[in-house]
Protein backbone atom coordinates (compact mmCIF):
# COMPACT_ATOMS: atom_id res chain seq x y z
CA UNK A 1 0.00 0.00 0.00
CA UNK A 2 1.13 3.39 -1.05
CA UNK A 3 0.05 6.81 -0.62
CA UNK A 4 -0.53 8.92 -3.78
CA UNK A 5 -2.29 11.60 -2.76
CA UNK A 6 -2.24 14.36 -0.33
CA UNK A 7 -5.04 16.82 -0.06
CA UNK A 8 -5.03 19.58 2.38
CA UNK A 9 -8.59 21.50 3.29
CA UNK A 10 -9.10 24.94 5.07
CA UNK A 11 -11.50 25.68 7.43
CA UNK A 12 -12.42 28.04 9.57
CA UNK A 13 -14.37 26.47 13.56
CA UNK A 14 -16.45 29.35 14.62
CA UNK A 15 -16.27 29.48 18.69
CA UNK A 16 -19.64 30.00 21.21
CA UNK A 17 -17.76 32.74 22.81
CA UNK A 18 -14.65 34.52 21.29
CA UNK A 19 -11.23 33.58 22.96
CA UNK A 20 -8.83 36.57 23.72
CA UNK A 21 -5.17 36.00 23.60
CA UNK A 22 -2.65 38.52 23.68
CA UNK A 23 -3.28 41.35 20.84
CA UNK A 24 -5.92 39.51 19.32
CA UNK A 25 -9.62 38.20 20.05
CA UNK A 26 -10.95 35.27 18.13
CA UNK A 27 -14.49 35.00 16.77
CA UNK A 28 -12.96 31.73 14.76
CA UNK A 29 -10.30 29.19 14.15
CA UNK A 30 -8.28 28.55 11.19
CA UNK A 31 -8.43 24.79 11.17
CA UNK A 32 -6.43 22.27 8.24
CA UNK A 33 -7.61 18.87 7.74
CA UNK A 34 -5.44 16.41 5.52
CA UNK A 35 -6.50 13.56 3.56
CA UNK A 36 -4.32 10.64 2.38
CA UNK A 37 -5.78 8.70 -0.11
CA UNK A 38 -3.53 5.52 -1.55
CA UNK A 39 -3.17 3.24 -4.51
CA UNK A 40 -5.85 0.61 -2.66
CA UNK A 41 -8.63 3.22 -2.47
CA UNK A 42 -8.32 3.42 1.50
CA UNK A 43 -8.60 6.63 2.47
CA UNK A 44 -7.27 8.58 6.18
CA UNK A 45 -8.25 11.70 7.43
CA UNK A 46 -6.19 14.21 10.00
CA UNK A 47 -6.64 17.52 11.50
CA UNK A 48 -4.69 19.65 13.30
CA UNK A 49 -6.21 23.82 14.57
CA UNK A 50 -3.28 25.45 16.70
CA UNK A 51 -5.34 28.29 18.84
CA UNK A 52 -3.47 31.34 18.63
CA UNK A 53 -0.03 32.21 17.27
CA UNK A 54 0.47 34.79 20.18
CA UNK A 55 -0.31 32.04 22.69
CA UNK A 56 1.65 28.87 21.34
CA UNK A 57 4.44 28.83 18.91
CA UNK A 58 2.16 26.50 16.58
CA UNK A 59 -0.09 28.75 13.99
CA UNK A 60 -2.21 27.51 11.02
CA UNK A 61 0.04 28.73 7.99
CA UNK A 62 3.08 27.22 9.86
CA UNK A 63 0.96 23.95 9.36
CA UNK A 64 0.09 23.69 5.57
CA UNK A 65 3.57 25.41 5.06
CA UNK A 66 5.17 22.59 6.74
CA UNK A 67 3.03 20.03 4.91
CA UNK A 68 4.02 21.66 1.48
CA UNK A 69 8.01 20.82 2.55
CA UNK A 70 6.95 16.82 3.70
CA UNK A 71 4.72 16.06 1.26
CA UNK A 72 7.30 15.25 -1.63
CA UNK A 73 8.76 12.59 0.72
CA UNK A 74 5.20 10.98 1.86
CA UNK A 75 4.29 9.73 -1.64
CA UNK A 76 4.95 6.57 -2.42
CA UNK A 77 4.67 5.77 1.25
CA UNK A 78 3.22 2.82 3.13
CA UNK A 79 1.03 4.85 5.67
CA UNK A 80 0.59 1.38 7.40
CA UNK A 81 4.34 1.71 8.56
CA UNK A 82 3.35 4.83 11.22
CA UNK A 83 7.21 4.51 12.73
CA UNK A 84 8.87 4.69 9.63
CA UNK A 85 6.03 7.64 8.38
CA UNK A 86 7.70 9.46 11.01
CA UNK A 87 10.97 8.97 10.25
CA UNK A 88 10.38 10.24 6.54
CA UNK A 89 9.05 13.26 8.15
CA UNK A 90 11.38 14.25 10.69
CA UNK A 91 14.23 13.67 7.27
CA UNK A 92 12.44 16.22 5.38
CA UNK A 93 11.65 18.56 8.28
CA UNK A 94 13.33 19.69 11.42
CA UNK A 95 10.65 19.72 14.41
CA UNK A 96 7.03 20.93 13.51
CA UNK A 97 5.88 18.50 15.41
CA UNK A 98 2.07 19.81 15.81
CA UNK A 99 2.02 20.07 11.59
CA UNK A 100 3.17 16.45 11.33
CA UNK A 101 0.69 15.24 13.74
CA UNK A 102 -1.85 15.56 11.19
CA UNK A 103 -0.34 13.32 8.67
CA UNK A 104 0.49 10.40 11.76
CA UNK A 105 -3.20 10.78 12.65
CA UNK A 106 -4.15 10.13 8.79
CA UNK A 107 -1.83 7.22 8.69
CA UNK A 108 -3.37 6.19 12.34
CA UNK A 109 -6.84 6.33 9.96
CA UNK A 110 -5.73 4.14 7.24
CA UNK A 111 -4.01 1.48 9.60
CA UNK A 112 -7.25 0.87 11.20
CA UNK A 113 -9.72 0.67 8.10
CA UNK A 114 -6.80 -1.75 6.44
CA UNK A 115 -7.16 -3.88 9.61
CA UNK A 116 -10.76 -3.41 9.96
CA UNK A 117 -10.36 -2.62 13.79
CA UNK A 118 -10.97 0.74 15.70
CA UNK A 119 -7.41 2.86 16.26
CA UNK A 120 -8.17 2.32 19.94
CA UNK A 121 -7.43 -1.39 18.90
CA UNK A 122 -4.51 -0.92 18.04
CA UNK A 123 -2.37 1.25 20.29
CA UNK A 124 -3.42 -1.13 23.52
CA UNK A 125 -6.99 -2.01 23.08
CA UNK A 126 -10.08 -0.78 25.09
CA UNK A 127 -9.21 0.16 28.57
CA UNK A 128 -12.33 1.90 29.77
CA UNK A 129 -16.14 1.88 28.30
CA UNK A 130 -16.07 5.61 27.94
CA UNK A 131 -13.94 8.84 28.90
CA UNK A 132 -14.70 11.27 31.27
CA UNK A 133 -14.51 14.70 29.96
CA UNK A 134 -14.45 18.28 31.28
CA UNK A 135 -15.36 21.64 30.71
CA UNK A 136 -13.58 24.75 31.46
CA UNK A 137 -15.17 27.60 33.48
CA UNK A 138 -14.14 30.61 31.78
CA UNK A 139 -12.49 33.85 32.97
CA UNK A 140 -15.67 36.30 34.57
CA UNK A 141 -16.50 37.42 37.76
CA UNK A 142 -16.85 35.28 41.22
CA UNK A 143 -20.46 34.45 40.86
CA UNK A 144 -19.75 33.14 37.05
CA UNK A 145 -17.74 30.31 38.88
CA UNK A 146 -20.76 28.24 40.80
CA UNK A 147 -23.48 29.67 37.96
CA UNK A 148 -21.11 27.43 35.32
CA UNK A 149 -20.04 24.58 38.15
CA UNK A 150 -24.17 24.09 38.31
CA UNK A 151 -24.70 24.09 34.44
CA UNK A 152 -21.71 21.64 33.56
CA UNK A 153 -22.68 19.23 36.77
CA UNK A 154 -25.82 19.17 35.30
CA UNK A 155 -24.58 18.21 32.17
CA UNK A 156 -22.78 15.26 33.84
CA UNK A 157 -19.55 16.38 34.03
CA UNK A 158 -17.51 15.53 37.27
CA UNK A 159 -13.88 16.70 36.57
CA UNK A 160 -13.86 20.82 36.24
CA UNK A 161 -11.38 23.37 35.09
CA UNK A 162 -11.00 26.86 36.23
CA UNK A 163 -9.51 29.52 34.24
CA UNK A 164 -7.41 32.18 35.96
CA UNK A 165 -4.58 34.50 35.44
CA UNK A 166 -5.15 35.85 31.78
CA UNK A 167 -6.86 38.90 31.87
CA UNK A 168 -7.52 39.20 35.82
CA UNK A 169 -5.82 39.85 39.09
CA UNK A 170 -4.58 38.65 42.21
CA UNK A 171 -7.55 39.40 44.41
CA UNK A 172 -10.40 38.11 41.84
CA UNK A 173 -7.78 34.77 41.22
CA UNK A 174 -8.16 34.12 44.84
CA UNK A 175 -12.10 34.71 45.05
CA UNK A 176 -12.49 32.73 42.23
CA UNK A 177 -10.63 29.73 43.42
CA UNK A 178 -12.49 29.85 46.94
CA UNK A 179 -15.36 30.40 45.46
CA UNK A 180 -14.89 26.75 43.05
CA UNK A 181 -13.35 25.27 46.78
CA UNK A 182 -16.90 26.36 48.21
CA UNK A 183 -18.35 23.92 45.60
CA UNK A 184 -17.46 21.42 44.60
CA UNK A 185 -18.51 18.11 45.66
CA UNK A 186 -16.92 15.04 46.94
CA UNK A 187 -15.73 12.42 44.20
CA UNK A 188 -15.67 15.58 41.99
CA UNK A 189 -11.90 17.15 40.65
CA UNK A 190 -11.07 21.09 40.53
CA UNK A 191 -8.08 21.84 38.38
CA UNK A 192 -6.70 25.48 38.86
CA UNK A 193 -5.53 26.48 34.77
CA UNK A 194 -3.16 29.41 35.26
CA UNK A 195 -2.38 29.08 31.43
CA UNK A 196 1.23 29.91 32.25
CA UNK A 197 0.38 33.49 32.81
CA UNK A 198 1.46 34.10 36.12
CA UNK A 199 5.23 35.25 37.39
CA UNK A 200 6.78 33.60 40.23
CA UNK A 201 5.89 36.17 43.02
CA UNK A 202 2.08 35.71 41.93
CA UNK A 203 1.81 31.98 41.73
CA UNK A 204 3.64 32.14 45.05
CA UNK A 205 0.85 34.80 46.39
CA UNK A 206 -2.12 33.12 45.06
CA UNK A 207 -1.19 29.08 45.86
CA UNK A 208 -0.57 30.15 49.57
CA UNK A 209 -3.63 32.13 49.98
CA UNK A 210 -5.77 28.91 48.56
CA UNK A 211 -3.61 26.23 50.13
CA UNK A 212 -6.76 25.06 52.61
CA UNK A 213 -8.64 24.71 49.22
CA UNK A 214 -8.21 20.80 47.49
CA UNK A 215 -7.44 21.60 43.64
CA UNK A 216 -4.73 20.78 41.47
CA UNK A 217 -2.67 23.52 39.94
CA UNK A 218 -1.90 23.57 36.16
CA UNK A 219 0.99 25.10 34.37
CA UNK A 220 0.99 27.98 36.64
CA UNK A 221 4.14 30.01 34.84
CA UNK A 222 5.46 29.99 31.19
CA UNK A 223 8.48 27.97 31.74
CA UNK A 224 8.95 24.83 32.67
CA UNK A 225 11.96 26.43 35.47
CA UNK A 226 9.74 28.49 36.96
CA UNK A 227 6.88 25.98 37.56
CA UNK A 228 9.72 23.87 38.86
CA UNK A 229 10.37 26.13 41.26
CA UNK A 230 6.65 27.04 42.33
CA UNK A 231 6.34 23.17 42.95
CA UNK A 232 8.89 23.25 45.31
CA UNK A 233 7.70 25.80 47.48
CA UNK A 234 3.75 24.86 47.70
CA UNK A 235 1.85 22.17 48.32
CA UNK A 236 -0.80 22.16 45.91
CA UNK A 237 0.11 19.08 43.26
CA UNK A 238 1.22 19.97 39.64
CA UNK A 239 -0.08 19.39 36.27
CA UNK A 240 1.93 20.49 33.61
CA UNK A 241 0.57 21.62 30.42
CA UNK A 242 2.08 23.82 27.57
CA UNK A 243 5.36 23.27 28.54
CA UNK A 244 4.77 19.46 28.11
CA UNK A 245 6.10 19.36 24.27
CA UNK A 246 7.76 16.11 23.81
CA UNK A 247 8.85 12.88 25.96
CA UNK A 248 12.28 14.36 26.85
CA UNK A 249 10.71 16.76 28.64
CA UNK A 250 8.54 14.19 30.52
CA UNK A 251 11.62 12.44 31.09
CA UNK A 252 12.96 15.54 32.98
CA UNK A 253 10.31 16.05 34.55
CA UNK A 254 10.16 12.78 36.14
CA UNK A 255 13.53 12.90 37.48
CA UNK A 256 13.29 16.60 38.84
CA UNK A 257 10.02 15.14 40.69
CA UNK A 258 8.08 18.24 38.96
CA UNK A 259 4.41 17.17 38.69
CA UNK A 260 1.58 14.76 39.68
CA UNK A 261 -0.15 15.41 36.56
CA UNK A 262 0.10 16.03 32.94
CA UNK A 263 -2.36 17.93 30.27
CA UNK A 264 -1.05 16.38 26.72
CA UNK A 265 -2.05 17.49 23.56
CA UNK A 266 -2.16 14.91 20.63
CA UNK A 267 -0.99 17.77 17.80
CA UNK A 268 0.98 19.59 20.67
CA UNK A 269 3.24 16.13 20.53
CA UNK A 270 3.09 14.73 16.93
CA UNK A 271 -0.40 13.11 16.65
CA UNK A 272 -0.93 9.23 18.04
CA UNK A 273 2.48 7.66 17.77
CA UNK A 274 4.28 10.64 20.37
CA UNK A 275 1.16 10.65 23.04
CA UNK A 276 0.96 6.72 22.57
CA UNK A 277 4.88 6.65 23.98
CA UNK A 278 3.78 9.64 26.27
CA UNK A 279 0.69 7.84 27.75
CA UNK A 280 2.66 4.85 28.27
CA UNK A 281 5.98 6.42 30.28
CA UNK A 282 2.88 8.57 32.36
CA UNK A 283 1.17 4.85 32.79
CA UNK A 284 4.27 3.05 34.18
CA UNK A 285 5.50 6.11 36.42
CA UNK A 286 2.32 6.59 37.95
CA UNK A 287 1.60 9.76 36.61
CA UNK A 288 -1.75 11.07 35.48
CA UNK A 289 -2.56 12.64 32.59
CA UNK A 290 -5.30 14.50 30.13
CA UNK A 291 -6.08 13.66 26.94
CA UNK A 292 -6.47 16.99 25.45
CA UNK A 293 -5.84 18.71 21.84
CA UNK A 294 -5.63 22.65 20.93
CA UNK A 295 -8.70 22.61 18.80
CA UNK A 296 -10.42 20.76 16.69
CA UNK A 297 -13.29 19.85 14.73
CA UNK A 298 -14.60 15.97 14.26
CA UNK A 299 -11.21 14.20 13.57
CA UNK A 300 -9.66 15.97 16.84
CA UNK A 301 -12.09 14.90 18.55
CA UNK A 302 -11.54 11.16 17.22
CA UNK A 303 -8.07 10.70 18.18
CA UNK A 304 -8.52 11.94 21.76
CA UNK A 305 -11.37 9.24 21.98
CA UNK A 306 -9.61 6.63 20.68
CA UNK A 307 -6.26 7.73 22.83
CA UNK A 308 -8.27 8.19 25.72
CA UNK A 309 -10.54 5.19 25.84
CA UNK A 310 -7.36 3.24 25.54
CA UNK A 311 -5.28 4.85 28.37
CA UNK A 312 -5.72 2.97 31.44
CA UNK A 313 -8.26 4.59 34.16
CA UNK A 314 -5.61 4.78 36.87
CA UNK A 315 -3.00 6.97 34.73
CA UNK A 316 -6.47 8.74 32.87
CA UNK A 317 -7.99 11.83 34.78
CA UNK A 318 -10.18 13.67 31.35
CA UNK A 319 -10.19 14.81 28.37
CA UNK A 320 -11.32 18.37 26.65
CA UNK A 321 -12.82 18.18 23.78
CA UNK A 322 -13.29 21.17 21.57
CA UNK A 323 -16.25 20.28 19.39
CA UNK A 324 -18.47 20.52 22.85
CA UNK A 325 -18.04 24.25 22.41
CA UNK A 326 -18.03 24.90 18.72
CA UNK A 327 -21.72 23.73 16.28
CA UNK A 328 -18.90 22.92 13.29
CA UNK A 329 -19.41 19.02 12.62
CA UNK A 330 -18.84 17.51 8.99
CA UNK A 331 -19.77 13.62 10.27
CA UNK A 332 -22.85 13.42 12.80
CA UNK A 333 -21.55 10.40 13.64
CA UNK A 334 -18.81 11.36 14.81
CA UNK A 335 -17.29 10.54 18.82
CA UNK A 336 -18.98 13.80 20.98
CA UNK A 337 -19.60 14.04 24.42
CA UNK A 338 -22.72 12.87 25.99
CA UNK A 339 -23.55 13.45 29.99
CA UNK A 340 -20.26 14.40 30.42
CA UNK A 341 -18.32 11.37 28.61
CA UNK A 342 -16.43 11.06 25.07
CA UNK A 343 -16.90 7.37 23.42
CA UNK A 344 -15.42 6.14 20.17
CA UNK A 345 -17.82 4.84 17.86
CA UNK A 346 -16.74 0.96 16.43
CA UNK A 347 -16.29 2.00 12.78
CA UNK A 348 -12.60 1.02 11.68
CA UNK A 349 -9.79 3.93 11.58
CA UNK A 350 -11.32 7.02 13.77
CA UNK A 351 -14.43 6.52 12.51
CA UNK A 352 -14.93 9.81 10.91
CA UNK A 353 -16.23 9.84 6.69
CA UNK A 354 -16.02 14.00 6.67
CA UNK A 355 -18.84 15.41 4.36
CA UNK A 356 -17.54 16.74 1.39
CA UNK A 357 -20.00 19.49 1.01
CA UNK A 358 -18.73 21.25 4.15
CA UNK A 359 -14.91 20.59 3.46
CA UNK A 360 -15.38 22.01 -0.05
CA UNK A 361 -12.21 21.67 -2.28
CA UNK A 362 -8.80 21.29 -1.68
CA UNK A 363 -6.82 24.20 -0.93
CA UNK A 364 -3.70 22.12 -2.08
CA UNK A 365 -3.56 19.01 -3.90
CA UNK A 366 0.28 16.83 -4.40
CA UNK A 367 0.53 13.60 -5.47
Amino acid sequence: MKINRLDVFQLDIPLEKPKRYPNKTYEALDDTVVRLETDTGLVGWGEVCPIASTYQPEHALGVRAAIEEMAPGLIGQDPTQTDCINDTMNKWLMGGEYAKSAIDIACWDITGKAYGKPVYHLIGGRRQDKARAYPEIEMGPVETVQARMEQYRGEGFTHFQLKVGRGSNLELDIARIRKAGECIRPGETLVVDGNKAWKTHQALRILRATEDIDFYIEQPCLTYEECLAIRRQVRQPMILDECMTDIKLLLRALADNCFEGIGCKITRVGGITGMRLIRDVCTAAGKIMTVDDAWGADLSAAAQAHMAVSTSESTFAATYVSTYFSKLRYDEDAPMVVDGFLNTNEKAGLGVDPDMTVLGEPLHTYT
